[in-house]
């Protein structure tokens, strides 16, 4: 935790296309047929690459965004639930992941006895809301909710390896859940999810028996609350930025912060033994959380945390509080139609059992000759960048040194973990949705917190909704200095065995270089081979270094998005220096593998040519406005369209392919290429 997650955008997630628009297996990798030869690639690349697939590609009405990783989501959304309709459908024994996945999606869609149970299940969280006061109340209650949802509107608690001393396990106090984003509470352009947000707090205020008068106050009261606490927070590039987190603390020094919240009666609540130090992550939070339960009226705090409460657990309810739920999603996100029932018990699947979901789909989908293959190009790629880290102009030799020391001991696991984190003491039941959800929460909670203070577990495959094996995804951790690669990502359009290799090189080649580069980016950088944050750059290193980020901020800045909207490329640098590695890696691994030999063309295209075209067509992409204006503040990748062509204008081999002259859009002088890995 913090973990770079790449390549795999906030646009898209795990689950990212409904059964009904699931892309024929054609559709899916590279393909000539995707591409528009009547365009020319000096002038719009992506264009050329992609606009066949363009013309034919419509966003589901239940989707905010489609391209190729929801393509690929799509095919796994079918693969898993097919294995969840079978395990339902069995009779397996009392705590295997077949049971528990099994009647975890048969209570899920049991609507029926869903709406019949109403709020029942939830009304001593709500009641527990409701009359907290004091310090050591909030802090029981903030405990309590994480433990029954996941999330508390006040703190949420964690295990984090010490930034500094990566052997040892600390308590990590994170500000609590609110329901938007930071910009969405301030930025003129989320005025219309605020109109939204507002309209969805007050209907359910009125369902639960308020006139529509007080309803709309008390929604007021809640949105100026969150506003409150949202503004001081840590913007999205600064949020895992170690110098910007690690704020180590005793526990008095954290209590006065905060005197509103008991920490001790937190930690007891836990059942966590008082630690000598705890990380806060982010102290203008926990200060604007003090100013708010200081100065608002208990009223206003209690109809704030009853909100949460709901708000929290709405979508494992039945009605009418689901539907409010998902029709204000639907209404937010500018879709046409809400996602089906079915499609969202797999994605709650895969969040919340989530190992014992993994292990049904490695056994089923994962083969040993994918996880061979795949770790083999590994070996290729971090061998060609140690050729690199050798030979690169700009490094001195202290840094060279470390920086080759650093990356010979990154640790590269492929498909899923050697072992397993145990679920099978969770009591999963085939009636009691809620109750499933708030059992596996806190079977969560206290395996997480049952690190601290111990030394650091080294856990794999296990950040959800980032690195599950059932994940579209490969992930960098500074702390663990190793890479996740998932088994759900090794295949198309990421990788097909046996096929060309040209593609699986310039796909999931630089897929592993992306993640490798992570190790060497402007927040990788930071941490030495041992996962612990220490300045092992010589300032001569560091000088250069920074001089090619701010070349890099400076291009992406430049790409446009919508009418008055760019790319940031401050927010989005680390991953745009990933994609820049990543893709020279893989190209000359590639070239490597083929030993130098002259390649004939294939469907007219040299070696070269096919190469960047594969890569252009891995980021395949439309996307509703709301979902590109929102993606644009919050998002540490860029946009995906510019994904497509926009590191490859770094490239001297792109413009060599195509022969790209001075005037041309896709043009870039060679003095203004930038070079990092």
């Amino acid at each position: 935790m913090p973990t770079i997650h790449s390549p795999i955008a906030a646009a898209v997630l795990i689950l990212s296309s409904a059964l009904a628009h699931a892309a024929p297996p054609e559709e899916i990798g590279f393909s000539v047929k995707h591409m528009d030869r009547s365009v020319d690639p000096r002038q719009d690349f992506y264009a050329y690459a992609n606009g066949n697939r363009l013309k034919r590609l419509t966003i589901p009405d239940s989707e905010p965004d489609i391209g190729g990783f929801s393509l690929l989501g799509a095919n796994l959304d079918a693969q898993l639930q097919q294995l969840a309709v079978q395990a339902s459908q069995g009779q397996a024994p009392q705590g295997s992941p077949a049971q528990q996945v099994g009647d975890y999606y048969r209570a899920a869609l049991d609507m029926r006895q869903r709406d019949a149970a109403g709020l029942q299940p939830l009304q001593a969280d709500l009641d527990w809301a409701a009359r907290a006061s004091g310090p050591a109340d909030l802090a029981r209650l903030s405990v309590r909710l994480q433990a029954s949802a996941g999330n508390s509107p006040l703190f949420n608690l964690a295990s984090i390896a010490d930034m500094k001393d990566s052997r040892r396990t600390l308590l990590f106090v994170q500000m609590g859940t609110l329901q938007l984003s930071k910009d969405q509470y301030s930025d003129p352009a989320g005025q219309k999810i605020r109109d939204l947000y507002l309209g969805y707090i007050t209907r359910v205020h009125q369902q639960l028996g308020d006139t529509p008068e007080l309803a709309a106050a008390k929604a007021r009261t809640i949105l100026a609350m969150e506003t409150e606490l949202a503004a001081p927070r840590l913007p999205p590039a600064l949020e895992w930025d170690p110098a910007s987190i690690y704020n180590l603390l005793t526990v008095d020094e954290a209590q006065a912060l905060i005197p509103a919240v008991d920490l001790r009666a937190l930690v007891a609540a836990a059942q966590l033994t008082l630690p000598d130090r705890v990380q806060v992550k982010d102290l203008a939070g926990i200060k604007a959380l003090q100013r708010v339960l200081a100065s608002r009226p208990a009223n206003d705090v209690h109809t704030w945390l009853r909100w949460s409460v709901l708000a929290l657990n709405a979508d494992s309810l039945g009605q009418p509080w689901f539907q409010l739920s998902q029709d204000y999603q639907r209404q937010r996100d500018g879709l046409a139609a809400s996602m089906p029932l079915e499609r969202l018990t797999v994605e709650a699947l895969t969040t919340q059992l989530y190992h014992p979901m993994s292990q049904l789909y490695v056994h089923r989908y994962f083969t040993d000759d994918t996880k061979r293959q795949i770790t083999q190009m590994v070996g290729h790629i971090k061998d060609e960048f140690a050729r690199r880290l050798k030979t690169n102009p700009w490094l001195d030799a202290p840094t060279r040194a470390a920086a080759l020391a650093k990356l010979a001991q990154v640790d590269i696991q492929v498909g899923y973990p050697q072992r397993w984190i145990d679920f099978s003491s969770v009591d999963v039941r085939a009636y009691d949705h809620l109750g499933n959800n708030q059992r596996i929460s806190a079977f969560k909670l206290k395996h997480e917190l049952g690190k601290v203070g111990k030394p650091a577990m080294r856990e794999r495959f296990a950040e959800v909704g980032h690195t599950m094996p059932t994940s579209v995804n490969a992930a960098y951790d500074p702390q663990l200095n190793g890479i996740d690669v998932t088994a759900a990502i090794a295949q198309p359009p990421f990788y097909t065995p046996g096929a060309d290799p040209v593609v699986n090189y310039c796909t999931m080649g630089a897929v592993l270089g992306h993640e490798l580069t992570h190790g060497f980016d402007s927040m990788g950088r930071q941490y030495d081979a041992q996962g612990n944050v220490r300045d092992w750059w010589t300032p001569q290193a560091t000088a250069e270094f920074k001089q090619r980020n701010d070349v890099l901020v400076a291009q992406f800045n430049q790409f446009q998005l919508l009418p008055g909207l760019k790319q940031d490329g401050a927010l989005t640098l680390g991953e745009n220096t990933a994609d820049l590695g990543g893709l020279t890696l893989a190209h000359a691994a590639l070239h490597r593998a083929l030993k130098g030999k002259p390649q004939p063309k294939v469907d007219g295209l040299s070696t070269d040519q096919r190469c960047f075209v594969a890569w252009s067509q891995l980021w395949i992409y439309k996307a509703r406005e709301e979902r590109i204006r929102l993606l644009a503040t919050i998002d540490v990748h860029a946009n995906s369209v510019v994904r497509g062509y926009g590191p490859l204008m770094n490239l001297d081999a792109f413009h060599r392919a195509f022969g790209t002259r001075p005037g041309d859009a896709m043009w870039r002088k060679p003095a203004d290429r930038v070079r990092i890995w």
